[in-house]
Parts: structure tokens; sequence; C-alpha cells
């Protein structure tokens, strides 16, 4: 990766942008955050600022970054300040930044959960390369969503591996998020994409064999608040696919909001 930008366009142009901005991606401490993993926006955040969410990318335990800028006006890079986790202060300056979380993928989602007064992460676990699993984080602010003991299992992705659905070790998930868009009557939609390390093209390959491979899945799931406890319901489509057994995390005692505890199941 070379560089991040914002690019600005004219809804009556989108050939060539108005302006492009150059987003700060490594520094002297070695770090190269992949800025727009995923957006809150100011209308959502309920204070005012756009929140833009950064991976330091690494084959394994990737960490989340946050910035956040007041206003919708994302092009407006050098008024963006930076979250310090460990000061738990906002920096104006990209290398005070600190990593958040670990353990999110390159792609995830951060969405305003109303009912449970929070907001919530939801992202692939990488802690493990290529894990199967879909974990969820929250906080009652959009950052500080908690290292290791503020998030817990949503549910699985069946297909992924040896021991998976397909019974093939070439086959991976990546992409889990939620679709904000797609929520009715208190339930909720993710997705998540499957695909295949064989790239063989020919009868013999593995998506020709087998085009549902690349199929995206969607899991409906719904949060519920109960007392401290907040939980979690998934439910989906036969021919899609069944909901697994999940744990429960441990919760954990700091200044942050209550950590979810999630029990998947089918409704």
């Amino acid at each position: 990766m070379e560089k991040v930008v914002v690019a600005t366009f004219a809804l009556n142009n989108l050939k060539s942008p108005k302006s492009v901005t150059e987003i700060p991606v490594s520094s002297s401490r070695g770090s190269r955050i992949q800025w727009g993993a995923a957006i809150l926006p100011a209308s959502m955040s309920g204070d005012g600022y756009t929140y833009i969410y950064g991976i330091d990318d690494a084959p394994t335990n990737k960490a989340l970054r946050i910035a956040r800028v007041k206003g919708s006006d994302l092009s407006q890079v050098d008024k963006w300040v930076f979250y310090n986790a460990d000061l738990m202060a906002w920096m104006p300056d990209w290398e005070d930044g600190t990593h958040s979380t670990v353990g999110i993928a390159n792609e995830f989602s951060v969405t305003k959960w109303d009912e449970g007064n929070s907001f919530v992460l939801i992202s692939q676990d990488s802690i493990d390369a290529f894990s199967g699993k879909i974990r969820i984080w929250s906080n009652c602010q959009p950052w500080a969503f908690g290292r290791l003991l503020d998030h817990d299992v949503l549910t699985d992705m069946p297909e992924v591996g040896l021991f998976g659905s397909y019974g093939d070790k070439n086959i991976f998930a990546y992409n889990a998020h939620a679709h904000p868009t797609l929520a009715s009557g208190g339930r909720r939609t993710l997705s998540y994409n499957v695909n295949s390390f064989d790239s063989t093209v020919g009868a013999q390959g593995a998506h020709y064999k087998d085009p549902s491979i690349y199929r995206p899945r969607f899991v409906s799931f719904k949060l519920v608040p109960f007392r401290s406890k907040r939980i979690a319901h998934n439910s989906s489509s036969k021919s899609e696919r069944l909901a697994s057994k999940n744990r429960a995390s441990e919760a954990s005692a700091n200044r942050r909001a209550p950590p979810a505890e999630v029990y998947p199941g089918n409704e």
C-alpha cells in the first residue's frame, strides 16, 4: 500500500475528483494504517463527529485505529484528531494515536444500537489466521471498544476449512460486517464472503465444480438488552446456513460500558 487519500467528487462528474487529499499512513514507528475500513457518519454518532476507522495491518492480530472529524467533510484531514487509548484522549498528531482494539479484520462495521444505548463493532476475528469466527464488541461511545475481554463470539462461519461444510481445507471466509440499512423490527443483518484458495481455471477448479462457494452469506440476528447483559440471537435461511454453538466471553470490570454477553441460537 503506497498511500491512502480522500477524494471528493461532484455528483455530476464522477470521473474527475474535485480534490484529492492524502492521509498519513506511515511514521517512524513503522505503522501503516489503512484508513476507511469502516465509517460512522456524524448523523449516527450522536455527537456531531464522523468517525473514521483504520487497520494497522498484519497477518494476525490486526489492530484498530480511530480518527474523527467534526461534521461530515472528511477532506479536512488537517482537522482530524486521533484516539490515544492509553491516555483516553484525542490527539491532533496522527503519530500520537494508538491501537485501541486488537483482533479485528480489514473490513468490519460500527453501527448504533439504539435499544442498548451503545455502539457495536462486528468483525471477523483476526487473532487466528483465516478464523471462522465473527465477533462483536460494544461500548457506549463509538471508540475504546476494548482489548479482548470486551468482545464475544457472535456466530461461526461454518464453511471454513477442512472440517467446514465443504470439507475443503482451501475454503476461507472474510469481510464480515453488518448492514444497518437492512435492519427491520429490531432484527439486524450481517454478511460475509466465502472463497477458495484453489484458483484453478477449468472443470477441476473448486469454483467450477461448486459455484456456491463464491456466494455471499447473510445472517439475521437480534440484540436484546437485558439488565446489564446483551443477548444476541441468530437465525438464517436453511438454504444458507445454520447458527452454531457459541460461547459467552467473561465480563470486564472497567470504565467502559458492560461488555456484551452473546448467546447465538435459532429463534
